[in-house]
Order: C-alpha cells, then structure tokens, then sequence
C-alpha cells in the first residue's frame, strides 16, 4: 500500500507514539482504574474527570502511544 520509504517512515513513527491514535478501553470504574494504573507505574497524563459521556482519563504506553479509559454514565 505504500512505497518502501513510507514504510520504512512509519515503522520508525509507531513505536514512539507519533504517528498518532487512540486506543480507548472501557471500565466500570475509571477512577479505581486509574489509581490501580499509577500505582503499578503507568504514565498518567490526565486524571479522571467527569465528561458529557461519563467519566475518562488519559495515558501513555512504554513507547509513547496514547490511551484513554472510559467509565460510561451508569
């Protein structure tokens, strides 16, 4: 799908984080989720805070790729 170049471009982007995306996982308890994470030496980069869709905070992976965690309204 892409030349060699590009290839050879995005594996190098991937695996730190820039080549950008989400993953989002859902709990039923963003906060407990969150202090369990840290506790356990994930990179948090936002604490859980109350959105329009419930409840989600926001990590970082070993090689920089983002995450968030998502607690839906009950």
């Amino acid at each position: 799908m892409m030349d060699a170049e590009t290839a050879d471009t995005v594996r190098r982007l991937v695996p730190t984080g820039e080549a950008g995306g989400w993953l989002i996982f859902h709990t039923d308890d963003c906060r407990k989720t969150y202090e369990t994470l840290r506790a356990r030496g994930v990179t948090m980069t936002q604490e859980p805070i109350e959105q329009a869709w419930g409840i989600d905070c926001a990590g970082r992976d070993p090689f920089g790729n983002h995450f968030r965690i998502t607690q839906p309204p009950a």
